[in-house]
């Protein structure tokens, strides 16, 4: 039972969101984020935490548009995470370029009108990995959710 448990993710993504005045609102292809918004707005992402690890401690990734995975601050139950909650919405910003170069040297653009892609990987964090590489194994309570697609607006700006 110990082993079966140990299998499942920690935390799951739920959704990607924007954040209004009224609240967060889902974030998809056909709602575009404004060029306004993506300069000073982070993207909420919802985490849907595992009921029976409550005292596990989480370690993000966000991979955004196939670049390099963008290491987010671990996240501490009871210190960043309140125990007892299950959902817990996070926020990453989009890569502040215009343009830039990814690791393999291909010139992307993080930030140009158009529609863009966001994969999130959660796991379980070691205190032996502090600093060094983290594992996102399905035996570390690791997931990497599906591919979602967001869009940035041509326009500058878009009324409602």
């Amino acid at each position: 039972m110990e082993t079966e448990m140990r299998t499942q993710p920690v935390a799951t993504v739920t959704g990607l969101y924007r954040g209004k005045f009224g609240g967060l609102e889902p974030l998809t292809v056909d709602k575009p984020l404004t060029r306004d918004e993506v300069r000073r707005n982070p993207i909420f992402y919802e985490l849907d935490l595992h009921p029976e690890q409550g005292d596990e401690n989480l370690i993000v990734d966000v991979i955004y548009d196939n670049l390099a995975p963008l290491r987010l601050q671990d996240l501490r139950r009871g210190t960043d995470i309140p125990r007892g909650v299950r959902f817990w919405p996070d926020w990453f910003d989009i890569p502040p370029y215009e343009e830039m170069q990814d690791i393999d040297g291909r010139r992307v653009y993080p930030r140009a009108p158009g529609i863009h892609t966001v994969q999130i990987r959660t796991g379980r964090r070691k205190f032996a990995q502090i600093g060094r590489v983290r594992d996102f194994s399905p035996l570390n309570g690791g997931y990497t959710s599906p591919v979602f697609e967001i869009r940035i607006a041509e326009i500058t700006d878009v009324r409602e």
